[in-house]
């Protein structure tokens, strides 16, 4: 769908009692999607784990520096377990079905044309700037699918 193809004059607002925190907001998510994919995969393509950790990782200042120590000690430091959210899965779902990225044949995802416009939409409109400089900080090399392989292996249960 092209944005000619939107009739603005029949899309309306509803007020709801309580507001959806940001960070679950499909839109939102799906931003922070395209970022992850542009800014931090290469051949713009990633697992739904690494799409995870940085969903996770975007959530707070806390969890970037999180990250960031991590990185920087050369990957010595011990890394936390992180969330896995419906709310990224159900953003997944409407990048797909919206076409900004494709469901490959191994189960990643990857950034399509579309997508890329929509990322360069983003990156004009001035938002997530602090989210761009730290995903431009991580890059395409450093959190690799054998990084993340063994990142995961680390998990372990605990029962006492």
């Amino acid at each position: 769908m092209e944005n000619n193809d939107i009739n603005f004059d029949k899309i309306t607002f509803k007020r709801r009692p309580i507001p959806i925190p940001i960070d679950y907001r499909p839109t939102y998510k799906i931003s922070i999607i395209i970022l992850v994919l542009k800014f931090c995969c290469s051949s713009e393509t990633s697992s739904l784990l690494k799409l995870h950790l940085f969903s996770w990782v975007l959530k707070s200042t806390k969890n970037m520096r999180l990250l960031q120590k991590f990185i920087t000690s050369n990957f010595q430091e011990e890394f936390q377990v992180w969330s896995i959210e419906p709310a990224l899965n159900r953003a997944l779902q409407y990048s797909v079905a919206d076409g900004l990225c494709d469901l490959t044949s191994t189960s990643k995802y990857k950034l399509t044309k579309k997508g890329n416009d929509f990322c360069d939409t983003i990156i004009e409109s001035k938002a997530f700037e602090e989210e761009i400089a730290f995903l431009k900080f991580v890059g395409k090399n450093k959190i690799t699918d054998n990084r993340l392989n063994s990142m995961t292996k680390q998990w372990k249960i605990e029962y006492e």
